[in-house]
């Protein structure tokens, strides 16, 4: 019963996490149409348009900066916080990047998607690939959470068999 309870937390959990990122969306994207607002339509408007496209995707794409390393910022203190911040900034960068790609100029489009994608491999560098703090190390020598060896007997010689061979695995795909 209790790890029913537990999956049901962790799917609410989810959830949460998801919904948060989608209101950090919204919310951004309204700020930003409130504070820029669209240009009037007129004939002579495609430039006009291409530039408040180009601009609104560099604001959108700061912002979506700022929300991913609030992520960071926070990952320590909740994790379903930090998580939905996280999507939040990702769903903006998405957002950031589709306006971005309607803009009509080549370089500066260029320059804006090149950003994004800079932005988010290096914060998906920071949360996902750097060691977590409070991590020891096993006797074989790969990484092993905070209170690890609560497994006993064959289970803990299994599982510390496993994570060293992905930690091998691990070290040979980044040599």
């Amino acid at each position: 019963m209790s790890a029913q309870r537990d999956l049901g937390q962790s799917m609410l959990q989810v959830i949460f996490s998801f919904f948060l990122g989608l209101a950090v969306v919204a919310f951004i994207g309204i700020g930003v149409n409130t504070f820029y607002p669209e240009p009037g339509y007129t004939t002579d408007s495609e430039g006009v348009w291409n530039s408040y496209r180009l601009t609104t995707s560099i604001v959108l794409l700061v912002c979506a900066t700022l929300v991913m390393l609030l992520s960071l910022a926070i990952a320590n203190t909740g994790s379903v916080l930090a998580n939905g911040a996280l999507l939040g900034g990702l769903f903006t960068m998405l957002y950031a990047v589709g306006i971005g790609i309607s803009a009509g100029q080549q370089w500066p489009r260029f320059l804006v998607m090149a950003a994004a994608l800079v932005i988010t491999v290096g914060v998906g560098w920071w949360k996902f690939s750097r060691r977590r703090p409070g991590a020891t190390a096993t006797a074989a020598g790969a990484w092993a959470p905070p209170g690890a060896g609560v497994l006993s007997g064959e289970a803990e010689e299994r599982l510390a068999a496993v994570e060293a061979k992905l930690d091998a695995l691990g070290r040979a795909l980044r040599d």
